[in-house]
């Protein structure tokens, strides 16, 4: 990009100056519903860190098709953000917390029990996802063994949550982090799709209640 010298009154030059990051990048082009948990989680990071974002409804036919142009997967969330296209709601909350900072959130104590925390939250909500969707298609799968360990799965999860709270039982590394952002979605979720009796997750209630009116949160239910 050209830069304009300023000249002053004197006739000297000032050295040009740096555009700004608002002037020049756009904010970051979010594919995905209101719905989904995944595309939630993404949408609560940017809020944090003071992304803007502009959101492709991929719940319309013409969501659906602009997904399609920019990704072969097919899946959200998808984002476009510093002129790089990033599938996959871990890769996007990662560049965002990389090139962004954290700001408010609250860092990873220690990165590697977190992605630990944040992968067993999306291995029950993977699952229950699953069972959401066959039954919406018609298929008879509650009472299978194909049913039964998905909800095993999501029992198990949620019980070992539990038993890794901060003594604060609000939080994991004691604000809100990845892992109380990726539960928060994936709990709210199933509540909103009844797809999973969430009172199961009792050891987990504080934590929600600790962070429901938080604003970025509270700014970002799950709706169809």
């Amino acid at each position: 990009m050209a830069h304009v010298l300023d000249v002053e009154a004197d006739g000297s030059e000032e050295p040009p100056r740096e555009p700004t990051r608002s002037a020049i990048i756009a904010p970051m082009r979010l594919y995905g519903s209101t719905s989904s948990p995944f595309v939630r989680r993404v949408r609560v990071v940017a809020q944090e860190v003071g992304e803007s974002v502009e959101r492709i409804d991929t719940a319309t036919e013409a969501g659906l098709a602009a997904l399609r142009e920019v990704t072969p997967i097919g899946k959200v969330p998808t984002a476009i953000v510093d002129g790089r296209v990033l599938y996959d709601s871990h890769v996007i909350v990662d560049w965002l917390v990389t090139t962004r900072g954290w700001h408010d959130l609250a860092p990873p104590r220690d990165v590697w029990r977190t992605h630990n925390l944040v992968n067993a939250i999306d291995a029950a909500l993977d699952g229950i996802v699953q069972l959401f969707y066959l039954r919406r298609e018609g298929f008879a799968v509650d009472g299978t063994p194909y049913a039964q360990r998905r909800l095993d799965r999501a029992e198990a999860v949620f019980g070992w949550l539990g038993k890794e709270l901060a003594p604060d039982k609000c939080s994991f590394d004691g604000g809100l982090g990845l892992a109380e952002i990726a539960l928060v979605s994936a709990v709210d979720w199933m509540d909103f799709r009844k797809a999973y009796p969430t009172d199961r997750a009792s050891a987990l209630g504080e934590l929600r209640a600790r962070w429901r009116e938080h604003p970025s949160l509270a700014a970002t239910p799950p709706m169809d």
